[in-house]
């Protein structure tokens, strides 16, 4: 039967089941004016290229010269960046003009060669995200004034190092929120976040900090990992905090009773586990635990069982 005969709905599904394809997307993209639009619609809602390959310019080059092509883009992760940030230097200065076309944006992954300082390229970005990743250091003044204009943003990852910046106000719909511990009290304070990832950094390890002034903020808390790369304070610290919780996380857990033996906490928990460190991953991506049959509950004596 020839393509042309095939209603168009059908096409759809069929270039819809490409979206992981992006060979064939742009294969189809190639073939007729109407699967164009329809391949590119697809083909550039969702970016996550690798500049050693050459399609991360040729991609950048594309969406600041067609404002059609930059509004189609959802999704975008850069993790090539070398060196520090000089928008007059190619690529940089691409993907500045080209995070400023991306007027859709929603998603944004990005991290900077070493950690360099590179905030000031979102300066002039006028997309909403609603999932933001930011993973360079000192930059704080320039994420101040980014995220002051983010008001739907429900999921941050960010390195804060300035808790004298007045955070309070800016991104009251957080829900998920990924740091050290002053990531946690710049961002946790006068937010409802219900997924907290806490990854410590090296200074946190001796932690003995009371965490009172965040009680309010942590009664919010239903899934809740705890640990990274440098390991993690003891959970004494947090736990008694934690009333809501239904999935726990303790990455890098030895001794679950050495954790907990000496807290009178009592909790019911959809979800308990323990691993060593892994790279970096929103948890819980998806909290939809309906599906489980059995609770796991932790006592006060650090034993777990099935109720």
């Amino acid at each position: 039967m020839p393509m042309s005969s095939l209603p168009f709905d059908l096409l759809r599904s069929i270039i819809e089941n490409l979206a992981n394809d992006s060979r064939s997307l742009l294969a189809v993209s190639l073939t007729s004016h109407q699967l164009r639009v329809e391949g590119q619609q697809i083909l550039f809602r969702k970016v996550a290229l690798s500049y050693y390959q050459g399609s991360h310019t040729k991609f950048l080059t594309a969406v600041t010269s067609s404002s059609l092509l930059a509004s189609l883009v959802e999704e975008y992760h850069q993790f090539d960046l070398l060196g520090r940030v000089d928008l007059h230097e190619p690529l940089w200065g691409l993907t500045w003009r080209g995070l400023q076309a991306m007027v859709n944006l929603k998603i944004l992954l990005f991290r900077s060669w070493y950690g360099h300082p590179s905030g000031q390229i979102l300066h002039g970005c006028t997309f909403q995200l609603e999932v933001f990743k930011w993973e360079s250091c000192d930059d704080e003044e320039w994420l101040l004034e980014f995220l002051i204009n983010q008001s739907h943003l429900h999921t941050l990852k960010v390195d804060w190092k300035r808790p004298a910046l007045d955070t309070s106000g800016i991104c009251p719909g957080l829900q998920v929120l990924h740091g050290d511990r002053n990531t946690m009290n710049a961002f946790l304070p006068g937010r409802h976040v219900v997924s907290l990832k806490w990854t410590p950094n090296r200074d946190e390890l001796a932690f003995d900090t009371s965490m009172d002034h965040l009680s309010e903020e942590f009664n919010h808390i239903r899934f809740f990992t705890f640990g990274g790369f440098w390991g993690r304070p003891r959970l004494d610290f947090v736990i008694r905090h934690l009333r809501a919780v239904e999935v726990l996380e303790l990455v890098g857990l030895k001794s679950l009773a050495r954790s907990v033996c000496s807290n009178n906490f009592s909790v019911r928990l959809c979800a308990f586990s323990h691993k060593p460190y892994r790279n970096f991953n929103w948890f819980p991506k998806s909290p939809d635990y309906g599906c489980l049959s059995s609770h796991i509950k932790l006592t006060a004596a650090g034993e777990v069982g099935c109720p």
